[in-house]
This record gives C-alpha cells, structure tokens and sequence, in this order.
C-alpha cells in the first residue's frame, strides 16, 4: 500500500469534557477548515426539518440477530434500535461527517423515560431475550447523555433484563464526552454482575482524520483517559473504527484502519469493530458522493485489511466488520464492481463467526487489478488542502444547481 500522503498520527488532545469537546486544538488554518465543515453539515441538518409528525415512540426502529463474542466464542446478539431524541452532537456542531442516524431519531424533541422503556417492553413482546447471550441497545446517540436518554429509563430496562438469566452481557454505545461516571455505575450496578461494554466511535487515531475528516471533536488522548476510566469502574470498551473516511485516498484509508488497530492493541484492546462508511442522506459524505468526491470503499479493500491484520497482530486482534445495514437507509455502501459483490461479502460474513482469514483464500474477481490500481492512487496535498478544495467544489456545484 502506498504511504499515507502527509497522514501521521497526532496527539493532541481537546479538553475531556462536554462542554469543550468540541474545539480543536489545531492550527488557525485546521481551524477555518473545520469551521467550514461544520457549517456545511449543519446547513445539511437544517434540510431534514423536524420528525414526522406520526411516528410512534413507543415502537422502536427494529431489532436484529448478529454473531456476538462470549469468552471468544461466537454467539447469538441481539441489537435493539431504539428511536431516540437524537444525537446531541449533531444539534451542537452539525455531527460527523458520514452519520445520518438524525434522519431516523425525534429531530430533538425529547423522548421520554416511559416511552423508551415502552419501546424495550415491545421488543420484550416480540423476542425471547432469553435466547441471546449478548443484547446490545443502541440510540443512534448517547446512551449516558441524559439529554438523549434519562437514567431513569436505562434502570428500568436493566431492570428488565435482569429478569433473564441467560443473558450476560450488555452493550450500549456513548461518546467518550458523554458518559459521566455516575450513569455508567448506575447501569452497571442495574445490571446486577453482567458485563457492561461500551461501543463508542474511535474512527482513527488519528487527529486530522478524528476532527477535520470526521469532525468527532477528541483525539486519541481522551480516549486513553476514557479508557482507563472505564477499566477502573469494570466496564469493557469497545472502539468503532470507521472504513474509509471521506477525503481519504482507498489506500489511505487502509492504512489508517491498520494504524489504529495498532493503538487499539497498544492499549490493551483486543476486539474492535469496523464500522463500513456508507452514504447517507443530507451528510457531508453525501454531498461528495453527489459530485463525484467519495466512493465508499471497495470489498476488496475490507479483505486486504483483515488479512495485513492477520499477519500484522495475529491474535492480538479480533477484527469484526459490522454490516453496513444501518438505522436509516443508505444510498450506496461497500462495492466492487457488481459481479463479485455478494461472493466476497459472504465471504466476510463468514470471516466474522472465527475470524478465519483463510475464507478468502481463492477469492478472485475480474475488478481486482482495477481496485488495486485505485489503492495505489496518492494525492500530495495536505488533509486541509484536500478538504478545503472538495468543500469550495461543492459550493459551487450546489449554487451553480440552486
């Protein structure tokens, strides 16, 4: 893979708070350029206008069954999607530059505690939670933001769940800013000696990529301090490594997932998730896909990845690669060029129940001397440099249509 094209991980850090989190430290002219992200992704939040007026907070997004990991054994998950009032994050700074999960919550009206809780006792209705050792409850938020999701409805699900004895563990997912250490005691106190994890998005560990690619708003720095906070308190972390941020070049991109795998197992994390950009709706990811600007990555590139892995880490890494059907629906995903597609993704599929690269092994495609051409791609300008022209293209692509 070609050199990461000025791309080296940075330490520095924003201040371990709310509040702060989201002001980067970096230079003025990183400065201006964030400030233009987060006024394109907030102008983009303005077009999905409020929620619809019959949608029914009582009744959750959906729930679905995926392979989970119990003592590194594969087992039955079950995910929760909760509808929530939504991300805070995107309500302060336009949120991260490929999420469009806003689309799928209240749009800011505030869920309440009983609705929430109705929301889980209608799953209860539909599933016996019974069958699966892991249940993972996700808002397309912050689980510990009291804003998104009063504690008073995170004691009475746990409440809930204690009431089945097979089930181990619980994930929930937060950012790091997001999750004082009273919430995260009262559900891991609720949970009655389950395993609480928490997911949350580490998408690099890389600070230009984290605040100005994906305008996360913390660096690898707090999430060391979170880290350690929640290893104090018993809690499990596990990082969302994202696949392909936008104004990254595909073999940068793999380079980057590869960097912070190593930062992750640096830090004593031996699972992490990756997290497939797809394009969604009223994002700045979608704004570049409108012009020409992004292409989520390639199939071919997720293989490679998992397989440098493989040779890199061994089993000092438990790579899983979350599928790209998310709360809100996408309007293009991970590819190649059509042919191969569903041969490779089941081979991923079948990658993720042991983490047996050998599931590739004979894999071919008529595409694959055109994906590597396209990871051999290197574009010298500077992170800054790239996303300030992209950003002033789509300027004038959107008044020049306007």
């Amino acid at each position: 893979m070609p050199g990461t094209g000025g791309i080296i991980i940075l330490q520095k850090a924003v201040p371990d708070s709310s509040s702060n989190a989201e002001i980067f430290t970096g230079l003025p002219t990183e400065n201006d350029v964030l400030n233009e992200i987060r006024a394109l992704a907030a102008g983009l939040r303005r077009q999905n206008g409020e929620g619809p007026q019959n949608l029914d907070f009582t009744v959750p997004i959906g729930w679905e069954e995926r392979v989970g990991y119990l003592d590194d054994q594969p087992i039955r998950r079950l995910i929760i999607f909760l509808r929530s009032t939504g991300c805070e994050w995107v309500e302060k700074t336009g949120g991260c530059t490929m999420c469009g999960f806003y689309c799928a919550t209240s749009r800011g009206r505030e869920v309440s505690a009983e609705e929430y809780v109705a929301q889980f006792e209608h799953v209860m209705n539909a599933v016996d939670l019974g069958d699966y050792p892991i249940v993972s409850i996700y808002n397309d938020g912050n689980i510990f933001n009291e804003r998104e999701m009063p504690v008073a409805a995170i004691e009475k699900i746990c409440s809930y769940i204690d009431g089945y004895k097979n089930i181990k563990k619980v994930v929930v997912e937060s950012r790091i800013d997001y999750s004082p250490d009273e919430h995260v005691a009262k559900m891991k106190k609720a949970l009655n000696g389950r395993q609480l994890e928490v997911a949350f998005g580490f998408e690099s560990a890389n600070s230009q990529v984290m605040n100005l690619c994906i305008n996360k708003g913390f660096s690898a720095n707090n999430f060391d301090v979170f880290h350690s906070r929640m290893r104090g308190m018993g809690v499990l972390t596990k990082p969302l490594l994202l696949v392909k941020p936008p104004f990254l070049t595909e073999g940068e991109a793999i380079d980057d997932i590869l960097q912070t795998i190593a930062y992750c197992i640096s830090r004593g994390i031996d699972y992490v998730d990756l997290e497939v950009t797809t394009v969604e709706k009223n994002t700045v990811v979608h704004e570049l896909w409108k012009n020409n600007l992004y292409r989520p990555p390639w199939l071919w590139s997720l293989v490679d990845l998992l397989q440098q892995c493989r040779e890199r880490f061994g089993d000092r890494a438990h790579v899983y690669v979350s599928p790209w059907n998310y709360s809100v629906e996408s309007l293009d995903w991970a590819r190649n060029c059509g042919k191969c597609d569903a041969e490779v993704t089941s081979a991923i599929e079948r990658y993720n129940c042991h983490f047996d690269t050998t599931e590739f092994d004979g894999l071919d495609g008529s595409c694959r001397e055109e994906w590597e051409e396209a990871a051999m791609v290197e574009d010298s300008r500077t992170i800054p440099e790239r996303i300030r022209d992209q950003l002033a293209y789509v300027r004038s692509s959107r008044l020049s249509s306007s």
